[in-house]
């Protein structure tokens, strides 16, 4: 994971809170240690702030950790929280509608589920588990892909590996976590329905979770079976469903609406008759509209600007020169160098199997002269 915090004891003053902002909003998660000394510290506190705010308003995502304080304190500013904040609000130079926003956001940050760090067991168990919750809410998978038994052993994982090995980032009913986490994780979902699939309770729940998440991308294949057949719940899907509501399985009937909504979507009608083409062809095809669906999902804010066209295509024909290995931007911060990158990394990377964008965060130290 990449990790900022702030290590060294820089001096307190604009410039340094113009950098703890930028570092808390390049960031998706945000681990708050509250100790007993935490908000003895002006500039803990408006990190802290800033970070409640973000969550208010962009659904940052939070972890407050507990150590060796009681959440209630925190909650309702007791202990050695109230005699810093005491000290805080006699300070006069300090703005004291600050002081009181502080207040507000680290009461609202002990109504929050965490951690609480005791002495009841060593604390690199502690630690196994903070880094585990952050692994789960940082987990970001591209496509999610739903399939039966009938075809894993075949076009499925035939799918599945040409996915992979374009790049994108694959998770299916292997995974071992909830359905509904991996499909929310996800930003299109590929489902494979083929003869069999209706009769597996599991894909039942895969579609059904992924019909319920909202601005999901939805992208059904009829592998050797009729839309019609599915939008109707015809053929070997009636005797699915009327075997499902033989056992009385009270989600039948949301089962059953959600796959016949599947039916009216456009998708790939796979055939399979003597005339169709061959599954690599369908593949192929597949693969090319997911990267194109996942880089129109994942546009880049530098494709709005005006007047950025004649310097990425500059690049581009740099990049397209044959002896081309390093392309160098240079010069003064905050003429759009990263903004400009960006356009370009967005314009050629499907065109690559293996894809990476590095952001570096400058952070600058004073020197002595």
């Amino acid at each position: 994971m990449n990790v900022f915090f702030d290590e060294e004891k820089l001096e307190k003053g604009e410039q340094f809170a113009g950098q703890l902002t930028q570092a808390i909003e390049v960031s998706n998660l945000s681990i708050i240690i509250l100790s007993a000394d935490y908000a003895s510290s002006d500039v803990c506190l408006a990190e802290l702030s800033h970070i409640m705010a973000l969550t208010r308003n962009q659904g940052h995502i939070v972890l407050p950790i507990f150590f060796h304080v009681d959440p209630s304190d925190v909650k309702n500013l007791r202990g050695s929280f109230k005699k810093t904040f005491d000290n805080h609000e006699s300070n006069e130079k300090l703005d004291q509608v600050k002081v009181k926003q502080w207040k507000a956001d680290l009461a609202q940050v002990g109504t929050l589920d965490g951690i609480h760090i005791k002495c009841d067991k060593p604390e690199a168990e502690h630690i196994k588990h903070i880094v585990g919750y952050a692994i789960q809410k940082l987990m970001k998978h591209q496509v999610f892909l739903s399939f039966g038994d009938d075809t894993r052993l075949n076009f499925s994982s035939h799918l599945l590996k040409a996915l992979e090995d374009t790049g994108i980032n694959v998770v299916s009913d292997k995974a071992e976590i909830e359905i509904s986490q991996a499909v929310a994780a996800s930003n299109l979902s590929i489902i494979v329905l083929s003869k069999d699939y209706a009769s597996s309770e599991s894909c039942l729940t895969q579609l059904s979770a992924i019909m319920s998440t909202e601005k999901h991308i939805v992208l059904p294949i009829f592998y050797h079976v009729k839309p019609s057949d599915v939008e109707n719940l015809s053929v070997s899907f009636k005797a699915s469903f009327d075997h499902h509501e033989s056992n009385g399985l009270l989600q039948v009937q949301q089962w059953k609406k959600d796959f016949a909504e599947v039916g009216i979507l456009q998708g790939w009608p796979i055939e399979g008759g003597y005339f169709d083409r061959p599954d690599t062809e369908f593949i192929e095809e597949v693969v090319q509209y997911v990267i194109k669906k996942l880089n129109r999902q994942s546009k880049s804010v530098s494709d709005d600007l005006v007047g950025i066209d004649d310097q990425k295509e500059t690049i581009l024909r740099l990049i397209e020169q044959e002896d081309s290995r390093v392309i160098g931007l240079w010069g003064m911060g905050g003429i759009g160098k990263t903004t400009l990158a960006d356009a370009v990394y967005h314009e050629i990377s499907s065109e690559f199997e293996l894809i990476a964008f590095f952001k570096m965060l400058e952070r600058k130290l004073k020197t002595k002269e």
